[in-house]
């Protein structure tokens, strides 16, 4: 399987160059909609920004702190009422077609693993899709 490098991963999440995307895959998959149904619902307003808040302590604990306005930034994308945005990682799951989930959420959770910190909305976002893939894998 490829993986990405974490250190260059964490450190471009520490840079702030990475935009949105990636907390906004998570988000849809962990809701199974958009941006605009998980802020419509009690608590949905909330997962979003816990789990950029999880990956931004994992790139902290490895030594790439994210910048605040890089977090309030991403937070804010994934918190507007009404927003229609998806991932196309979304969009390849609800489409039942392979996605790239593994190579993202599955190999970061687990090089974060040895940095202590906890992590249950990135662990939830590795599992839906793996569920996902394994269906496809099965027939």
């Amino acid at each position: 399987m490829e993986t990405f490098d974490l250190a260059v991963c964490l450190g471009l999440v520490g840079a702030g160059l990475l935009d949105g995307d990636t907390e906004l895959g998570a988000l849809n998959t962990l809701v199974r909609g958009s941006v605009g149904d998980a802020v419509a619902v009690p608590g949905g307003d909330r997962l979003g920004p816990q789990n950029a808040a999880e990956a931004a302590a994992i790139a902290a604990a490895a030594g790439y702190p994210v910048p605040k306005q890089a977090l309030d930034n991403v937070q804010a994308f994934v918190t507007r009422p009404g927003s229609a945005d998806t991932a196309s990682l979304y969009r390849d799951l609800i489409a039942r077609q392979p996605t790239e989930a593994e190579h993202i959420f599955g190999d970061l959770t687990a090089q974060a693993r040895p940095l202590g910190v906890p992590t249950p909305l990135p662990d939830a976002t590795t599992v839906a899709p793996r569920v996902h893939e394994q269906r496809l894998s099965c027939g």
